[in-house]
């Protein structure tokens, strides 16, 4: 009897833990942040699927089974500490119905006046940036 007591508590945790991968795995949407910058860049994808990928310089990661919504990345430059630089992107929208999905691409450059908003972020605003409400 008391291993039953046990084993219903773990099962349940088993099942909270492993939702969400369930729930994650139905969509087919992607983000890949491709890097151009010459450094290293962490990035975080802030929206309904949060995540933070590194991405070293002259490579891309693919960012797998995002969730349809309202999304921007928060972006930080640099190998080191004492020379990190951060970036804000403009929001973006994933979509995905019946079989029609996002497959989205964004190029990572320090450009000035490019193609995808990039106002000058902060430290604070990088940390900080857990959800759509967050500011630079």
């Amino acid at each position: 009897m008391n291993n039953t007591r046990w084993f219903i508590p773990g099962a349940v945790l088993a099942a909270v833990l492993v939702l969400p991968l369930a729930v994650d795995a139905q969509y087919h949407s992607s983000i890949t942040p491709r890097n151009g910058a010459g450094e290293t860049a962490l990035v975080k994808l802030v929206g309904p699927s949060a995540q933070t990928v590194s991405v070293p310089r002259s490579e891309s990661r693919n960012v797998s089974a995002v969730a349809p919504g309202r999304y921007y990345i928060v972006v930080r430059y640099g190998d080191a500490e004492q020379n990190y630089s951060y970036m804000k992107g403009d929001p973006f929208d994933v979509e995905e119905s019946g079989g029609e999905y996002s497959e989205i691409s964004i190029a990572l450059y320090k450009v000035a006046n490019g193609n995808y908003g990039q106002p000058p972020g902060s430290q604070r605003g990088f940390r900080e940036a857990t959800g759509l409400t967050a500011q630079f």
